[in-house]
């Protein structure tokens, strides 16, 4: 399995290669390129080298920063990253921080692209399992009640 995912790292480099010539690499970075270094970091923690995923993922945040448009598509992925990183901070148990990075992802889907609550789901029940797991590192007995209670509370705030 390990090999294929070798494979895969090796595949996606050739295809950042050949799109950053495609696209021009004297135009400046394409917001496409952050889409590749996103699935590289997935593939990166898949091989288990997680300072190498968070290395890609903030080079592909940066990268977004710099070529940043209001188009919902580059929006969605921004949003991706977001909850990817967080997802790493969550991983080494950095709680606050994978909050703060949900919160920023949650913020463009609501607020900047106005999806529906549904199809939000996802990271607001991240969120809430995030919170309930710092709650039960801080004495709280029963995880899955305590996450029903924060999906419930998010849920009201997003009204």
């Amino acid at each position: 399995a390990l090999e294929k995912l070798d494979d895969a790292m090796a595949c996606m480099l050739r295809v950042r290669r050949v799109r950053e010539d495609a696209l021009g690499r004297q135009n400046g970075p394409h917001p496409e390129i952050g889409a590749i270094l996103n699935n590289m970091a997935c593939v990166q923690y898949e091989l288990g080298d997680y300072k190498r995923a968070e290395s890609l993922l903030q080079e592909a945040l940066d990268l977004q920063r710099e070529v940043f448009t209001t188009e919902p598509d580059f929006l969605k992925g921004v949003s991706i990253v977001l909850c990817n990183i967080a997802f790493l901070h969550a991983k080494s148990g950095s709680f606050p921080k994978a909050l703060i990075e949900l919160e920023g992802a949650l913020q463009i889907r609501q607020d900047i692209l106005l999806e529906h609550s549904s199809r939000m789901s996802e990271i607001t029940g991240n969120m809430a399992h995030l919170l309930a797991i710092h709650q039960l590192q801080h004495g709280a007995v029963n995880l899955d009640e305590i996450t029903e209670a924060y999906i419930t509370m998010l849920r009201k705030s997003e009204r």
